[in-house]
């Protein structure tokens, strides 16, 4: 019996031997998987050429293990990226790379993933990797409650001061300084964030490489280097 062919994009391509490619996929059945696609003659090289980011295919594989052999993949869609959107798109793949555990299937983030290209063909939309980030960071526990603090249950207030931290949730800003710190402001203004106004997007900006380099072990990321926002 064939292997039945599933959703998944590449996150990164690299050369493997002489006719080969080792691929990191995004997979919705199977989470991240490595594979390595074999080329020879005629078809196989010609399809070597849709194995790219940014589109949309329907692979199958096979085999054990940690790395896989890709068996067959046919094109949904591209992506037409430009500018910031590809750029933004760029680290979105990094950020999965890093932080997804492989083999773990994770379906709902796959199709955040997948509605966050579609937002970033529209350059000019800034909200749409920050909302990918938070639902990234919700996948690994890092959860902002944006109704009330998780130490005491008291409503979220504006212009109060809070730190969050992965195993005490949110709490009011006592001045120990351990933690992610964010604003009651801000946490009330991701209720609705596309009425963010462009102050609350920076400290956004700010409180999500702070979680993010939390998630991360303090690695950072080469494609923030890419961007200012």
């Amino acid at each position: 019996m064939l292997p039945e062919l599933s959703p998944i994009f590449i996150l990164r391509r690299n050369p493997y031997r002489d006719t080969s490619l080792l691929l990191d996929m995004f997979t919705r059945e199977a989470g991240k998987i490595t594979c390595v696609a074999k080329f020879g003659q005629g078809k196989g090289m010609r399809s070597k050429g849709i194995l790219e980011p940014f589109r949309q295919l329907e692979a199958s594989w096979t085999g054990k293990g940690e790395v896989f052999t890709l068996f067959n993949a046919e094109e949904k869609r591209r992506f037409p990226l430009k500018a910031a959107g590809l750029i933004r798109a760029v680290y979105a793949n990094e950020l999965l790379l890093r932080a997804l555990w492989q083999h773990q299937p994770q379906p709902e983030l796959f199709a955040q993933y997948q509605q966050t290209l579609f937002r970033l063909e529209n350059p000019a939309d800034v909200l749409a990797l920050p909302l990918f980030e938070l639902d990234m960071l919700a996948m690994a526990g890092y959860v902002l409650n944006l109704w009330h603090d998780d130490a005491e249950g008291h409503d979220i207030e504006p212009a109060m001061r809070y730190r969050f931290r992965p195993d005490h949730g949110l709490y009011a800003d006592a001045g120990e300084g351990k933690g992610v710190p964010v604003s009651g402001s801000l946490l009330i203004a991701l209720r609705e964030p596309e009425t963010m106004n462009p102050e609350q997007r920076l400290e956004l900006r700010h409180t999500l490489d702070y979680l993010i380099q939390m998630l991360l072990k303090g690695k950072t990321l080469n494609a923030r280097k890419l961007f200012h926002e």
